[in-house]
């Protein structure tokens, strides 16, 4: 699997291009709405656009590029609200105005696997209820759930950090090595978070 980073902005979170062997590609977390984003996918061939979760800065433009490519948007049952309440994804709040509401095509569930990438989905909420990470053959895109050196906030509405204490165990417990591209700032690998990341060896103990 091929995985391109498109970074947009110091507001804006980490999207991710996930290109197979066949040249199918899967856009992780379109939240910048530029035109250097749909730029970047010209000519790529884009089924489905995956959401890691629902707050403005991962999904914004994801409407956009579904319009532009005829690709799938999915998201988490319990993060779909948030595709249609700028008070729910924060966009009200961080951008002072409100967003263009859409409907996700598919809902999805802890443990689904996607036939692309035959990637699965991991349930990881704490940050917002329905955050999820998702899990390819030697690497995890991992949203605001695990960051280099940190986690997802958990002061936000519908945060949860008695569940994001939850996640963080399940994350930890993969067996191996995976690198791990997360919502905001650089790749990390998971054995470096177990290793050096404080704040989820603060929590899983």
């Amino acid at each position: 699997m091929k995985i391109e980073t498109l970074f947009f902005g110091d507001r804006w979170a980490n999207s991710y291009l996930l290109t197979d062997e066949n040249g199918v590609s899967a856009l992780v977390d379109p939240g910048a709405p530029t035109p250097r984003l749909t730029d970047a996918l010209a000519g790529k061939n884009v089924r489905c656009i995956l959401l890691t979760h629902g707050h403005f800065d991962h999904i914004l433009a994801a409407p956009a590029v579904r319009e532009k490519t005829g690709a799938e948007i999915l998201i988490h049952r319990l993060d779909a609200p948030m595709t249609e309440d700028a008070g729910l994804n924060l966009s009200l709040h961080a951008l002072g105005r409100d967003h263009t509401p859409f409907s996700p095509d598919r809902l999805l569930e802890d443990g689904d696997v996607l036939p692309f990438g035959n990637l699965r989905v991991l349930h990881t909420p704490g940050h917002t209820p329905g955050s999820v990470c998702y899990i390819g053959d030697g690497f995890i895109v991992s949203g605001d759930t695990l960051f280099a050196g940190g986690i997802g906030r958990t002061d936000f509405p519908g945060s949860d950090p008695a569940e994001m204490k939850k996640s963080l165990r399940r994350l930890v417990a993969l067996p191996g090595d995976s690198d791990v591209y997360p919502g905001h700032g650089d790749a990390t690998t998971l054995q470096n978070e177990r290793v050096n990341n404080y704040y989820v060896n603060y929590l899983i103990r």
